[in-house]
C-alpha cells in the first residue's frame, strides 16, 4: 500500500511546474514570425508619404519663384517699356524679322545684305536680353519645295531658324539659345496673294524668363 505525497512536496512541484511554464511564455516570440516585416511595410508606407510630401513642396516653391519671376519681368517691362521693335508677350518680348530680307528663296544662307540685321540683334539681345533664353522660330509660306534639295518646308524653316542661332553665336551672344522650324503651320496670313506669302515667310525671336530646371517652351506657346 502506498503513502500518501506529503502536502509540502505537492507544493514544491506545483511551483516548479509554474516557472517553468513562465519560462516557456517569456522565450516565445511576441507577434509571431509576421511582425518584423509588417513592421518593414509600415516604415516604407511612411517614407513614401514623406517623399511625396515633399516632392510636393518642392515643386510648389519652384512654382512660387518662377511666379515672382515673371511678375518682376512684367513690371519691369511696364516700367521700362520693350526695346523698340520688340513687341511685349507674357513672359517676354518678341521680334521678327521679313524672311526675304535674310535668305534667297529655298535658301538658308545668310543674304550679305541681311548681316547688318544681324548685328543689330545680336547686340540687342546682348545689351537687353543677355539673362533671358533666346528662342529662334523659322517660318515659311505653303508653296511646296520645288527645286532646292529640303525635304519639305518644315526642314527649310529649321535649317533658317540654326543659321540664325549660329550667326547670333559668332557674334557674341552668350545667352542660351535654341531653334525651331513650324514650317508653313503658323501663317500670319492667308498665303493666297504674293504679298501675304512673303510675310509668312519669317524669322521670329523670343527673349523669355529663363523657365526652371530648362522647362522652355510653356511660356513661349502662350506667348504665340
Amino acid at each position: 500500500m502506498s503513502r500518501p505525497m506529503p502536502t509540502f512536496i505537492k507544493l514544491l512541484a506545483t511551483a516548479v511546474l509554474v516557472v517553468a511554464v513562465g519560462c516557456a511564455e517569456k522565450n516565445k516570440p511576441i507577434g509571431g514570425p509576421e511582425q518584423p516585416a509588417r513592421g518593414a511595410a509600415d516604415r516604407i508606407a511612411e517614407l513614401q508619404d514623406q517623399l511625396a510630401l515633399a516632392q510636393k513642396d518642392r515643386t510648389a516653391d519652384q512654382e512660387r519663384i518662377l511666379q515672382l519671376q515673371n511678375e518682376l519681368d512684367k513690371c519691369r517691362g511696364q516700367q521700362a517699356g520693350p526695346a523698340e521693335g520688340w513687341s511685349s508677350v507674357p513672359g517676354g518680348a518678341m521680334t521678327a524679322i521679313e524672311g526675304t530680307l535674310l535668305f534667297d528663296s529655298g535658301k538658308a544662307v545668310l543674304k550679305h545684305s541681311g548681316q547688318g540685321l544681324v548685328d543689330r540683334l545680336a547686340s540687342e539681345i546682348s545689351s537687353k536680353f543677355g539673362d533671358r533664353d533666346i528662342y529662334v522660330f523659322g517660318h515659311t509660306d505653303n508653296e511646296p519645295i520645288k527645286h532646292s534639295a529640303w525635304k519639305d518646308n518644315y526642314e527649310l524653316s529649321c535649317q533658317r531658324a540654326l543659321t540664325m542661332i549660329r550667326a547670333l553665336r559668332s557674334r557674341g551672344v552668350t545667352a542660351r539659345l535654341a531653334a525651331c522650324g513650324w514650317g508653313e503651320y503658323r501663317p500670319v496670313a492667308d498665303n493666297s496673294t504674293a504679298k501675304t506669302r512673303q510675310a509668312n515667310r519669317r524669322v521670329e525671336v523670343f527673349a523669355m524668363t529663363r523657365q526652371i530646371e530648362g522647362s522652355a517652351s510653356t511660356a513661349v506657346r502662350k506667348a504665340q
